[in-house]
């Protein structure tokens, strides 16, 4: 099997965007402020015998106090659609509220009486860019800054500094004889349009088709955006946002980093949270990886190494596209569990030098082949498994079409499996999957357990091959990424000096038995 592994659009139309503007668009997270994120909502819960039922019930009315105000101290307000109060509350959503209206099309369901809908808005601090954020001189770079960096904060930004955006169409059209230079009014009209249709896909993401409240969010670990996938990517479903939540202190995150500040206002179309930073839709599996070095340079470098790019990442072809005909590098749909850097560096020494080595490289390949699953999203509450055509790897935003209902149990592509049926908070499932690996399959454990009784008091751990996972469902732009922390023994025939079979210890100890042999094996 040839297994090689390409960089990042983070939406259809806009071009690779560099980990480093993508870096300084979030919070930076190490590892241990991710398994904090991960494990935080629980380790206040370890010492809980010696806590008295008073101290937990305490906690329990923090964790219903950050639902915000009652719904009957909103009882005026929740008679308004959501628009109707972001714009009756310039103080906070002023610059989201401009955003909205330059895009024109969301204010459909974000106003719509009849929808019941969640809605996540930054407020205007969260739009407010850093104050190194510099003044963009001409057209150009405001557009690449928003290519680069399509967040609602980088948009908020160009329509301050470009307030020529914000006319109606009819005025672009009044300088025809302008053709040349910024001043074209095709150029200008063009731009408006890129600026608009980004906008548009930004504000999906955050959205959510269903009304939930803060306490219903905290029971997933993932829900789907109103953002559908259309550019051959995530097996053309819903992108799906990570929800954390951690009890002491009370709180709720988006995408490991957007905190919820104010929860659960009520409108008459549903509900919206205050964000404290806007949502970005994730990049490919590749580049989130990128963003890391600190934890997973090794295996970015062994990916590299074996030139499997595009087995991870996903990206735009502008050589090959054409206009309404854009192409794409990459695989599509994925999950890979991701050893960090920690993983690599417990194997053994010599064999941490075999794998990259030019005799190793065959054996590193098959490794690498047994942590990823292609044409599959399998994340702690679904499986999703694509039904593959063999087109390449390259993709056009047309091929994979599907059923209009959203996430529904199966598709014209694919089909789902759901976890947690009929709502149960509390789960244990096994099952065996099969990587790219030929001829194996990864053993998953997945436990959704109920700390408190009290609604979102859950803990939800993935277990691959008996090892637990550290950082679970981390979404990205086609498919996921798991993080373990010990890199996964394959299946192989391994006997010691004995003759007793030792193929079933999971273990690297005695690699130079099996490994080398095994790597050469068809």
């Amino acid at each position: 099997m040839r297994f090689s592994y390409s960089t990042l659009a983070l939406l259809p139309l806009a071009a690779a965007i560099p980990a480093q503007h993508a870096a300084k668009s979030i919070p930076e997270l190490s590892i241990s402020q991710w398994n904090d994120i991960q494990s935080g909502f629980t380790d206040g819960l370890r010492s809980l015998s010696s806590w008295s039922w008073n101290k937990a019930e305490d906690v329990i009315d923090e964790l219903e106090a950050i639902a915000g105000a009652s719904y009957e101290d909103q009882a005026d307000e929740s008679e308004l659609t959501i628009w109707q109060q972001l714009k009756a509350d310039p103080h906070s959503f002023s610059k989201l509220v401009k955003i909205i209206e330059f895009e024109g099309k969301a204010i459909d369901y974000l106003d719509d009486k009849d929808l019941q809908i969640t809605f996540f808005a930054p407020n205007n601090d969260a739009l407010t860019p850093p104050k190194h954020h510099h003044h963009h001189d001409d057209d150009d770079s405001s557009l690449a800054a928003l290519l680069h960096n399509p967040s609602l904060t980088t948009l908020s930004t160009v329509l301050e500094n470009e307030p020529s955006l914000l006319s109606v169409d009819e005025d672009d059209d009044k300088h025809h004889h302008h053709h040349d230079g910024d001043d074209d009014p095709d150029k200008k009209k063009r731009r408006k349009e890129i600026f608009r249709k980004i906008a548009g896909k930004v504000l999906q993401y955050h959205g959510l088709t269903k009304s939930y409240t803060a306490q219903e969010l905290a029971q997933n670990s993932t829900i789907a955006t109103a953002l559908r996938a259309e550019d051959g990517s995530y097996g053309g479903l819903h992108r799906r946002i990570r929800i954390d939540k951690h009890l002491v202190p009370p709180s709720l995150k988006i995408n490991f980093y957007a905190e919820v500040l104010v929860s659960d206002k009520k409108a008459r179309n549903g509900i919206f949270h205050t964000l404290k930073y806007p949502l970005i839709p994730p990049g490919s599996i590749l580049e989130e990886l990128f963003l890391f070095p600190d934890t997973f340079s090794t295996l970015t470098s062994a990916v590299q190494k074996v030139h499997g790019q595009h087995f991870l990442d996903y990206s735009f072809d502008r050589e090959h596209s054409k206009p309404g005909k854009p192409r794409f590098h990459g695989a599509g749909l994925a999950t890979n569990f991701s050893p960090t850097n920690k993983a690599f560096a417990a194997l053994p020494e010599k064999l941490k030098f075999f794998l990259f080595s030019p005799f190793g490289e065959r054996a590193l390949v098959k490794i690498l082949a047994y942590h990823y699953i292609p044409h599959t999203l399998l994340l702690s509450e679904l499986l999703y498994t694509e039904k593959h055509h063999d087109h390449g790897h390259d993709h056009d935003h047309k091929k994979h079409r599907h059923s209009d209902a959203i996430d529904g149990f199966t598709d014209l592509v694919g089909a789902y499996e759901y976890f947690n049926l009929a709502d149960d908070p509390s789960f244990h499932k096994e099952f065996e999957i099969s990587p790219a690996l030929p001829n194996s399959t990864l053993k998953i454990e997945i436990d959704k357990s109920k700390f408190l009784p009290v609604e979102g008091a859950v803990k939800t751990t993935i277990k691959v091959n008996g090892e637990q996972v550290e950082v679970i469902d981390v979404p990205a732009r086609n498919g996921a990424t798991h993080v373990i922390g010990k890199l996964l023994v394959p299946p192989h025939h391994h006997h010691d000096d004995d003759g007793h079979d030792l193929s079933g210890e999971d273990t690297w100890e005695n690699w130079e038995q099996w490994l080398p042999a095994w790597a050469e094996q068809e």
